[in-house]
């Protein structure tokens, strides 16, 4: 059986029973009340996915059901590539690391779980469609899953997470920044005076959402990518629209078809982004949607803008890639850590075995090349554990020389100018050529005869 969203639910309630929060009520997404139930659920602490049974749909009527928080810590983005749960630091780290340059297969197939319901023409509303508005300052609801766009001349698709204002039943905004390969696809066909043919995948395995994260260059066919973290050939059908010329996945719960007409730009925005504040009004292209396909039973995913697993999503990738990056040059390098306290983009802590020490400085330079909009790096010794906030901050208190061990870069970052252009660098590693205390310790023995008694 092909893995796909409802497969990976079910296993996990069955292994885990609480870890879904099943809520039956009729909740009005156009009321905040997704958004205000997942806000409260963050505030206690809860790392509970959360399927909402009974949403009404942007119409007011009854909608399909909606699920969110997939990716809401790393032991769920752990088990969604195969892993532990309590694999989910370095060995994650590693397992995308190595996933991302592997190659996998796709599998043609006929009679396609996504296209078991057809919607076109005026039947193709999105409005029908549960799709919430998050933010109070939101212009309207946003979806905020993958779009996948495909290669004007080439045979690759680019899947990219990015948002779709619903502005009407059959019209969206199409968030493409000028970084997205979406928008370098869509100026191609711009070029031709072509329309650019889009899907948008509401709902499909997590692996499949994790795999589009991976800073992979463009050209790279990411339904192979796809295909490597689901470790399974991915599944794929001709579209409704497009036949054979574009290919959408299979297992897939819904799919919106739709195109970008040429030379067409719409204001969008004000909307909550990943750092927690509001993206002001810009132009972006527009999407006419065409057909709405789905399965019979689909359930719609969506993602919770600027909270966790917004920050996992942006983050657990980019680490595999930095990881591998910098230890190739710094072999001392142990481990690196996107937290998610700044977004899991705009700040990276290294753990590391200076050899030297310079080290730590150059070791961190290689990281804002790697990591859009990266504005920190602290690095720290082997000894700390940077999945454990209160450890860094005690690591920097405590090693670092404010005179000589922080370093203010300035003219690196351009694309939020609102929070400023510069860069720093903490070498939080214990200075040499001084008498420097060692870190207070247990005994591992007495930490082990402790748990064998189960005392905790």
């Amino acid at each position: 059986m092909a893995k796909d969203l409802q497969q990976f639910l079910t296993g996990l309630e069955n292994e885990l029973p609480g870890a879904v929060l099943r809520v039956e009520s009729v909740v009005n997404p156009q009321q905040y009340e997704i958004t205000a139930l997942m806000t409260l659920l963050a505030r206690k602490g809860s790392e509970q996915i959360v399927l909402f049974e009974n949403p009404l749909n942007v119409k007011g009527g009854p909608g399909i059901p909606f699920v969110s928080n997939v990716f809401a810590s790393r032991a769920l983005c752990a088990r969604a590539v195969g892993l532990d749960d309590d694999q989910h630091g370095m060995a994650l780290v590693e397992e995308f690391g190595k996933r991302e340059n592997l190659n996998g297969q796709i599998e043609a197939i006929a009679d396609a779980p996504c296209q078991q319901i057809i919607r076109q023409g005026p039947s193709a509303d999105l409005w029908e469609l549960p799709i919430p508005l998050h933010h109070q300052q939101d212009v309207g609801p946003y979806l905020t899953m993958t779009c996948v766009m495909k290669g004007l001349d080439q045979e690759f698709y680019d899947i990219t997470f990015t948002k779709n204002w619903a502005k009407a039943p059959q019209r969206m905004s199409v968030s493409a920044h000028a970084h997205h390969h979406l928008a370098r696809i869509i100026r191609e066909h711009e070029q031709s005076d072509l329309p650019t043919p889009m899907i948008v995948v509401l709902g499909h395995h997590p692996a499949f959402y994790l795999s589009a994260c991976c800073l992979m260059p463009y050209g790279n066919n990411d339904y192979l990518t796809a295909s490597a973290f689901l470790q399974e050939p991915l599944r794929l059908c001709p579209s409704v629209t497009w036949g054979e010329a574009f290919l959408v996945p299979a297992d897939a719960e819904i799919i919106i078809e739709a195109e970008v007409p040429p030379g067409i730009r719409e204001t969008q925005n004000p909307f909550g982004e990943i750092a927690g504040y509001y993206q002001p009004a810009m132009q972006s292209p527009v999407a006419e949607v065409k057909a709405i396909t789905m399965k019979e039973k689909a359930i719609m995913q969506g993602i919770f803008p600027g909270n966790a697993e917004h920050w996992h999503l942006g983050g657990i990738p980019k680490e595999g890639t930095a990881f591998h990056v910098v230890k190739s040059k710094f072999p001392g390098v142990q481990a690196v850590h996107l937290p998610p306290s700044s977004c899991g983009r705009f700040s990276c802590v290294i753990a590391m075995d200076k050899e030297r020490d310079s080290d730590p400085r150059r070791a961190a330079m290689m990281m804002f090349p790697e990591i859009e909009h990266l504005k920190m790096v602290t690095v720290v010794d082997a000894d700390i554990d940077i999945y454990n906030e209160r450890e860094v901050q005690w690591a920097v208190v405590t090693r670092t020389h404010w005179d000589k061990d922080i370093e203010i870069i300035r003219n690196v970052q351009s694309f939020r100018q609102w929070m400023g252009e510069a860069v720093i660098i903490i070498d939080a590693t214990r200075p040499t050529g001084i008498d420097f205390p060692e870190k207070n310790e247990v005994p591992a023995g007495a930490l082990e005869a402790v748990l064998k008694k189960k005392l905790v």
